[in-house]
């Protein structure tokens, strides 16, 4: 991870933050963790930020960060451009639609993509993009009908111990 990309995936997940539970009031604090590497990551990350977002705040903490964002920065992250591929998941989500729907949206909007059963019980179902629509993995859970879903980078699926899924 650099600095760079760590500025981004803090951008996602804020917006995906605002899809799935609407405004909030304060400050988000989001800790990832960094290694050895916290320093280089830290100095990319501001340089990434500059003027853009000159108010987020990078903590180094042992082997990790803590990215705080304050509300006025989430509230303005919340309404630059979404990736459709988090939305589209998002919504079907938000709206309690069974898992054929995820796979009729999948199927139809996002050619090239897959989604497949999971050979890993701590989900159901792994889709994924071309890395051109979307560079994210997405892990969904059916329970009593209704579908959630967790995203994860692929370094971060990776680390979990995952293989990615061939397209």
């Amino acid at each position: 991870m650099n600095g760079r990309d760590l500025l981004q995936r803090t951008v996602t997940t804020i917006q995906e933050m605002y899809l799935k539970i609407g405004d909030t009031n304060g400050i988000v604090s989001l800790y990832y963790p960094v290694g050895d590497d916290g320093e280089r990551i830290k100095t990319e990350f501001l340089e990434a930020a500059g003027s853009e977002f000159p108010d987020i705040v990078l903590e180094s903490l042992p082997q990790r960060v803590r990215i705080i964002v304050s509300e006025e920065d989430c509230e303005r992250i919340s309404k630059m451009p979404m990736k459709g591929t988090m939305k589209d998941m998002t919504s079907l989500a938000n709206s309690h639609a069974p898992i054929d729907e995820f796979r009729k949206l999948i199927d139809e909007k996002y050619p090239g993509s897959i989604m497949m059963k999971s050979q890993y019980i701590d989900f159901d179902w792994v889709v994924r993009f071309p890395d051109e629509v979307d560079e994210d993995i997405y892990c969904l859970a059916e329970e009593v009908g209704q579908v959630t879903y967790h995203r994860f980078s692929k370094e971060e699926y990776l680390a979990f111990g995952y293989e990615l899924p061939e397209l």
